[in-house]
């Protein structure tokens, strides 16, 4: 019925005469007005449906991979992580250099518990980029999830070097807070299951801080 009502706001106006690919293209641009408008009130599913829709009517490759790109971080936050490793999977098909679509892919396979596939893809973020301190941030966190604790320890303190020298504040807080509760839980050890529940939690916290780079300015641009 939406989508029903979108249209309607074009063929009901007196410009009949306008042709198919100018009506598409205006259809896809108040889909992709309300998606951003979602997301920015950070409802996610309602933004993946009208994103899912304007990917059915565009056919430029470039416009595609911006849809995509949003697509993407809503799967991400919802939990729909299969689907978000879809999404990245294609668009870093088209374009292997991008590093921050890497980064979301691997906090996907992070979050499924793939953590070999997380760790390749954070090492190849960090052989391109050495000083990206969430990446290597989460590939601290990748080496703890393996159990591998000396070296898990070794990157996150590289990965709070480098946040001091190249983050941003919230940036240098995340790596600072993460350095603090390894350093605890191989001191003290962790038997109560709050390591797990951390791990998910950190995770969603790079994401968010990794797209207010990226994705979310963008959504700024859009008011009711």
């Amino acid at each position: 019925m939406g989508e029903v009502c979108i249209y309607n706001r074009f063929v009901n106006q007196e410009d009949l005469n306008m042709d198919k690919s100018d009506t598409t293209h205006q259809i896809i641009s108040v889909l992709m007005k309300e998606a951003r408008h979602s997301m920015h009130h950070e409802h996610f599913e309602d933004a993946a449906i009208k994103l899912q829709r304007c990917l059915q009517l565009e056919d430029e490759p470039e416009s595609r991979a911006a849809i995509l790109d949003k697509l993407g971080y809503c799967s991400l936050r919802m939990g729909w992580f299969e689907g978000a490793i879809k999404v990245y999977a294609q668009l870093l098909e088209a374009n292997p250099s991008d590093n921050d679509s890497r980064f979301f892919l691997a906090s996907a396979y992070a979050s499924l518990r793939w953590t070999s596939d997380a760790i390749e893809e954070l090492r190849t973020i960090l052989a391109s980029d050495p000083n990206d301190a969430l990446a290597r941030h989460d590939l601290a966190l990748c080496y703890r999830n393996m159990g591998w604790m000396k070296e898990s320890l070794e990157e996150m303190k590289r990965a709070n070097a480098s946040a001091k020298v190249y983050g941003n504040p919230e940036e240098k807080e995340i790596v600072k807070s993460s350095l603090a509760h390894l350093e605890h839980e191989i001191e003290n050890g962790d038997d109560s299951g709050i390591k797990e529940v951390l791990l998910f939690f950190v995770l969603l916290i790079t994401i968010i801080k990794r797209s207010s780079k990226t994705i979310l300015p963008h959504l700024c641009k859009y008011r009711p």
